[in-house]
């Protein structure tokens, strides 16, 4: 045994010059760093596999089924197959393939007395990751950082696994999408350049390219909503002749009341030279021709954007069903509607003539307004708010059954209380049902009004329901919001860890292809290797 420990003490001095042919991973630099100070850091040469196996290999069949591991001193046995058939692309399992040589030069010591390999981990964070191997459920220990867990996860070589539910708040939903559609690009036509271009539109945060291209998409969004707002204002028409009357014009049936307003004697306009009774304006007929060419150029960008999504997605179907990319869709499609339209000879107001179609307009332009929501693309508190009312959605139903059942309660009531009155304002229990509506949430618009004495009881007794039906909710919702943003607190924690990690890989790689011994040969640095994302025997 001693000649073993020599042949070991022999070979340290080559074993160590072999740090830089490692994946550069933070275990890794610390793996190395560590290796200079352990004294029975055992690590033997492919080539010595046949000489040395024999004196330090598993005693019997029994050992050879089950693979013994000490992590900081508490040990852990595991059955080969049912760790092979976990996952194959793990350390652990690399491990479990490998030969009793190989795995000597990865591990810290090994123990002949008891067969078991020894790694230098914190068992109070690892011991969640073997848990995972055993079970098939991975849970993150309360008191370790998102950080220092992403670090563990990337030692054993887990990058894509699937946490508990009850820890999924470690990766929500969209990174949990944005990571499985990724994988989807493998195999595909031109795979690295769409899945370049698929970060670049999907994830802002992913680079500087990402981030500057969100700033660009963000100055569009803003832009058409800005265009749309003010054409829709008197001031940004073609013909501003009768801008200054608009809101006169558009209360024409109420202009009795705004005579004593506009009268000569005040210096306004004069209601006889309009003739107001007649005649309606309607400002949103013909935006000025600037706000008009914003506008098709914003659609043109979105346009695009739509366009090049699509074409860089894996799989066009499930692209067409996503939330977002609805919303992009629905954002264009009314303009190139009215475009078609104008091209055929069809103004879009003389569709007013045709029962329903203008109906259809009008609802293809507020449809106009759904680009506002393209900002959750960008938006963490919007994706935030999403979350929160995807987590909702039982104390949602809740809620709306409480007010359902309340309202029809209520406006029954007062619908028999008051419909005998005069000038009632409850013509029928659906007119009764708006007037609860308004009170159970205590808005209360005073657009009607309660007559009798018990008409007012019940009212009053309406709006203390109201209340009680509110706050019951609101505290399950607010406590969603919170998971929501520790959530997406955590992720961010997450990307950011990852980002630093591979910085750092990246400097430690420039760093170590340039430590190469004077007289030292390629095949000679390669004689010893043994990388744990690759273990590998190098003629």
């Amino acid at each position: 045994m001693s000649d073993v420990c020599a042949k070991f003490k022999e070979n340290l001095s080559v074993a160590l010059g072999e740090t830089s042919l490692f994946s550069c991973l933070p275990w890794q630099v610390d793996l190395a760093r560590r290796a200079s100070s352990i004294s029975a850091y055992r690590r033997v040469s492919v080539s010595d596999d046949a000489k040395m196996e024999g004196d330090i290999s598993p005693h019997s069949k029994e050992e050879a089924d089950h693979f013994k591991l000490n992590l900081g001193g508490k040990s852990f046995c595991f059955r080969s197959d049912v760790i092979l058939t976990c996952r194959e692309d793990s350390l652990l399992s690399t491990l479990i393939r490998a030969t009793h040589t190989q795995r000597l030069m990865v591990m810290d010591s090994y123990n002949e007395d008891t067969g078991e390999y020894y790694l230098e981990r914190n068992v109070k964070v690892a011991e969640s990751v073997i848990d995972y191997f055993v079970t098939g459920k991975l849970h993150k220990p309360h008191d370790v950082c998102p950080e220092r867990f992403t670090e563990e996860l990337q030692y054993w070589r887990l990058y894509d696994v699937q946490f508990a539910p009850c820890c999924g708040f470690i990766m929500g939903p969209a990174v949990k999408d944005r990571k499985e559609e990724e994988h989807e690009f493998d195999g595909v036509v031109c795979s690295p350049f769409r899945l370049m271009i698929y970060r670049m539109m999907e994830d802002p945060s992913h680079s500087f390219v990402s981030k500057f291209f969100a700033f660009i998409s963000i100055s569009f969004i803003f832009a058409s909503i800005l265009g749309l707002i003010l054409g829709s204002m008197p001031e940004f028409q073609t013909n501003t002749t009768y801008a200054d009357g608009y809101h006169v014009y558009h209360l024409k049936q109420r202009y009795r009341y705004l005579y004593g307003k506009f009268d000569e004697g005040h210096g306004a306009m004069n209601l006889e030279t309009y003739n107001l009774t007649g005649y309606v304006y309607r400002p949103t007929d013909s935006p000025m021709q600037s706000l008009v060419t914003l506008e098709y150029f914003c659609i043109l960008w979105f346009t695009i954007e739509f366009l090049v999504r699509f074409l860089v997605a894996p799989r066009k179907k499930k692209f067409v069903s996503r939330a977002m990319n609805l919303v992009d869709l629905f954002t264009i499609l009314p303009v190139y509607f009215e475009v078609c339209l104008s091209l055929i000879g069809i103004q879009a107001e003389k569709l007013k003539e045709v029962t329903g179609a203008m109906l259809v307009m009008r609802v293809l332009r507020v449809l106009r307004m759904a680009r506002v929501f393209k900002l959750a693309r960008y938006s963490t508190g919007l994706q935030i708010f999403g979350n929160t009312l995807r987590a909702s959605m039982t104390e949602l139903s809740m809620l709306l059954i409480f007010l359902i059942t309340g309202t029809v309660f209520f406006s029954t009531i007062m619908y028999f209380l008051e419909k005998d009155e005069p000038y009632s304002d409850f013509s029928s229990i659906p007119a009764a049902c708006w007037w609860c509506i308004i009170t159970i949430t205590t808005v209360g618009f005073g657009d009607c009004h309660v007559q009798t004495t018990l008409g007012k009881i019940v009212a009053t007794a309406t709006s203390i329901t109201g209340i009680i039906i509110l706050a019951f909710p609101v505290s399950l919702i607010v406590e969603n919001f919170a998971h929501a943003q520790h959530q997406a607190l955590v992720e961010s924690q997450i990307k950011h860890a990852q980002m630093s990690s591979l910085a750092n890989n990246y400097v430690m790689k420039r760093g170590q292809s340039r430590r190469v011994r004077k007289g030292e040969s390629i095949k000679e640095r390669n004689r010893v290797s043994l990388l744990p994302g690759d273990i590998t025997s190098v003629a």
